[in-house]
């Protein structure tokens, strides 16, 4: 890769989708540098799930044991009745030949942690509190202006700044916008109930569905999806209170969850958007990934594992190729298909929620793309 990429590699973007990739670059002897606007490099979550492909892409940067071992490891997928009565029970199928389980629930802040210590312990050069505001590609190499009106020179600019990515606006003419399905999704942490052995679910009145996932050996957290016409701007002083209504009617263990509700702060609330960029992802020498190009719903917990896939994907075509431009348009057509088809069906299953319509069937809507995704990316 040193002789396709001679410069250093620009990360934009300090999440989930960005470490992974500069971890996977930094195995490849690429040099890199990552740029995060927010100076204090945290995270927003609460709870996440790693699903089997996922762990596989850990697997290919040395992480997935480290991740196992930080959070919850299962295979189940229980869900219930409003009232608790069991509906279904579902094993979820497993990397086993690769020695993975089906899945493994972390705490979002743990899984930051490993990824931002890992890179910078393989010498990522990370700046804070920054961004680029403009980019001018002559095709053989980036010039990226920052926010201090310095101007450096890289191989490459990735895009890995979400859903209101500002490398796509800089650099992409058709414009993107996210587009909201009518639901938002509720997540706060709490003790972990002995009971709570895998992912956990009650399908209750008013399209709302709540769930209890463990993240760690004490802890697990509690998400709730909810309609919410109009996209509504909550104010922090009405997220407690309307978390407890909207929690009102579950029986089973969520009752007793719902008694740890935490103050407003430690209560995460976002409205579900998605967004899918048409191929190819990249203009010149500025690529997309992760959110940036493919933001989807957590109806089938997928968001963080195609942003890891993208990574590793993105770097065998790296690896693979003598010409920038053929790897980064073999990148997109490997990835897309893919995420575009994960995307559909995690809105698919948003609607059937809000709408629900004779001879659906979520559950095997979701069994079929487990297995899709244990196909390698």
């Amino acid at each position: 890769m040193s002789g396709l990429l001679s410069q250093p590699v620009l990360i934009v973007g300090g999440g989930i989708a960005g470490l992974t990739l500069a971890i996977a670059l930094r195995q490849a002897r690429q040099e890199v540098e990552i740029v995060e606007l927010n100076p204090a490099w945290s995270v927003y979550g609460v709870g996440i799930i790693m699903q089997a492909n996922a762990l596989r892409a850990l697997q290919r940067i040395g992480l997935s044991e480290a991740c196992i071992a930080a959070g919850f490891p299962y295979s189940t997928s229980v869900h219930h009745e409003e009232d608790g009565t069991l509906r279904s029970a579902r094993q979820k199928p497993s990397l086993d030949q690769e020695g993975l389980p089906a899945s493994c629930g972390i705490l979002r802040p743990n899984l930051h942690a490993l990824l931002r210590d890992t890179a910078l312990a393989a010498g990522v050069r990370v700046r804070l509190g920054t961004t680029v505001t403009a980019l001018q590609d002559d095709t053989a190499q980036v010039q990226a202006q920052f926010k201090d009106g310095s101007i450096q020179t890289y191989s490459l600019v990735v895009g890995a700044d979400g859903i209101r990515s500002h490398v796509r606006k800089l650099c992409f003419d058709v414009p993107q916008q996210p587009v909201f399905t009518g639901q938002g999704c509720w997540r706060f942490a709490l003790p972990r109930d002995p009971q709570v052995t895998g992912a956990m679910m009650y399908h209750g009145r008013q399209s709302r569905v709540a769930g209890l996932v463990p993240v760690s050996s004490k802890q697990m957290y509690l998400l709730l999806l909810s309609e919410e016409p109009d996209n509504p701007r909550l104010a922090q002083s009405q997220l407690q209170p309307m978390l407890r209504e909207r929690l009102t009617h579950f029986g089973g263990l969520i009752p007793a969850a719902a008694k740890h509700i935490p103050a407003a702060q430690d209560i995460i609330y976002r409205p579900l958007e998605t967004l899918l960029v048409s191929a190819p992802w990249h203009r010149s020498r500025v690529v997309l990934m992760g959110d940036a190009a493919h933001a989807m719903t957590p109806h089938m917990a997928q968001g963080a594992s195609m942003a890891m896939e993208d990574a590793v994907v993105l770097v065998d075509c790296l690896s693979d190729s003598a010409d920038v431009s053929d790897a980064l348009a073999r990148y997109a057509e490997r990835r897309f298909d893919r995420c575009r088809r994960v995307l559909q069906a995690s809105v698919q299953l948003g609607e059937w929620q809000l709408r629900p319509e004779p001879g659906s069937d979520p559950m095997a809507l979701l069994r079929e793309m487990a297995d899709e995704l244990m196909k390698p990316a």
